[in-house]
């Protein structure tokens, strides 16, 4: 069972099938790709289909997974935050197969606050349920605001990683790390 979080502005929620297309206009953005990295284009819908089966099926086989963000106010689903095993093609961190964190916001819900919030609520929830002794993140050099983020959470750098053909940041953060 995917357990429900809720902040001032957000309920952490499972996926639901309507949150559909508001998924593909995120990650069918590029702006939004870019900000991960600058080999990831825009998905297209069947990639964005099978990433968003994906996501709700890390909860089935880890207990853990992603939340679909969904704004209070608006009751619209404006992004994902969560933990995943994403057995990335990385060979030089050991790390690799730990919980891996990530967050994504649409666009025009950038810079508000709301992935502080949302991670907040997802780091404390990791904490008493997750039992692995740490998460880890990866992050492009050039995402600036995602890397403060991160280290506002616990996060620290960690390793440089090449990721199809890009280099990356990775960050660690250990179990009950600053949140």
């Amino acid at each position: 069972m995917i357990p429900v979080l809720e902040t001032e502005r957000l309920i952490l929620r499972e996926y639901r099938l309507e949150d559909f297309p508001f998924h593909v206009a995120i990650s069918g953005d590029p702006a939004t790709m870019q900000a991960i990295s600058d080999n990831f284009r825009a998905f297209d819908e069947e990639q964005c289909w099978l990433r968003f089966l994906r996501n709700i099926g890390m909860w089935q086989l880890f207990g853990y997974g992603w939340w679909g963000l969904e704004e209070k106010i608006t009751a619209q689903y404006v992004g994902t935050v969560g933990f995943f095993q994403s057995r990335r093609a990385i060979d030089n961190i050991p790390y690799r197969d730990a919980p891996e964190a990530a967050w994504m916001l649409a666009p025009d819900r950038r810079g508000k606050g709301l992935a502080s919030e949302a991670l907040r609520a997802a780091m404390a929830w990791c904490d008493a349920n997750i039992a692995a002794s740490e998460t880890w993140c990866m992050i492009a050099t050039k995402n600036i605001a995602s890397q403060k983020t991160a280290e506002r959470f616990g996060y620290r750098p960690a390793a440089n990683a090449l990721y199809k053909g890009e280099e990356m940041l990775t960050f660690l953060r250990p179990r009950g790390g600053q949140a």
